[in-house]
């Protein structure tokens, strides 16, 4: 089905990424079929976050981090800079500047 509903095209990797994004599309529109409401956001940002490692376009060492906060291992990262943040947040902090996305943020 999905080699029929791409958009055909003459040159040989146009139509093979033709061929790979409607594949994908249909294969997004059945799967959303099946699920709850609740769950097709999930779905997507796996899906998402999947396609986004097998390009390369994401940091698999940030994705962990968003998705856990880091590991604490008991490190002293000094006094709190203010009132209103508590140690979790600072930690956090901290170990989030450890990332290459996050160099010089503190």
């Amino acid at each position: 089905m999905a080699i029929a509903e791409a958009t055909p095209a003459e040159e040989l990797e146009e139509r093979s990424e033709n061929l790979n994004n409607e594949f994908l599309a249909s294969l997004y529109r059945n799967i959303c079929r099946s699920l709850f409401e609740k769950d097709k956001m999930i779905f997507s940002f796996l899906l998402c976050i999947k396609l986004q490692e097998m390009s390369k376009e994401i940091d698999m060492s940030e994705f962990r981090f968003l998705l856990t906060g880091g590991v604490s291992l008991g490190e002293d990262w000094g006094p709190l800079p203010a009132a209103w943040l508590v140690e979790k947040q600072w930690s956090e902090l901290n170990r989030a500047c450890k990332l290459p996305g996050f160099k010089g943020f503190l």
